[in-house]
């Protein structure tokens, strides 16, 4: 590949990796009869109980901010989780799953699974693989100015 099609293949690559990444999304949203998957990455984050912060939510949802803010607020109304004052740091604000929530989750995995759509991580380790390594690739690209 010469210099004059490296941005091309490039811009090729960023397309089909927004593409398969919002074809994914749709497809697990339209499973878990949800309009977006964020609550399901919500509830994955929580579910071991201990508690997390807004920043590792934002992470496991790629929310930021007000967005984040609003979905765990409407996740609340819901009563799929609750938020307590970390008692070590007062600053932070801690996420719990509640009862109907856990429930949710694992209502949300079932659903999943007699559709089959988990077998697409499963079967593609090799593709996930590739991916994370990109993405680490990606965070370690100092840069330019």
């Amino acid at each position: 590949m010469d210099d004059s099609t490296a941005p091309t293949a490039l811009e090729e690559l960023a397309r089909l990796a927004r593409r398969a990444s919002q074809e994914l999304d749709r497809a697990i949203a339209t499973c878990l009869g949800e309009s977006s998957v964020a609550r399901w990455h919500v509830l994955a984050a929580v579910v071991d109980g201990v508690g997390h912060p807004m920043s590792h939510l934002a992470e496991a949802t790629l929310l930021t901010g007000a967005n984040l803010t609003r979905l765990i607020d409407g996740m609340i109304s819901d009563n799929l989780v609750h938020r307590k004052v970390d008692d070590t740091d007062r600053r932070r604000v801690l996420v719990f799953p509640t009862r109907r929530g856990l429930l949710a989750y694992q209502g949300m995995n079932r659903a999943i699974s007699e559709s089959r759509l988990d077998e697409l991580g499963t079967s593609n380790g090799r593709l996930a693989r590739s991916l994370a390594t990109m993405v680490d690739q990606l965070r370690a690209e100092p840069a330019t100015t």
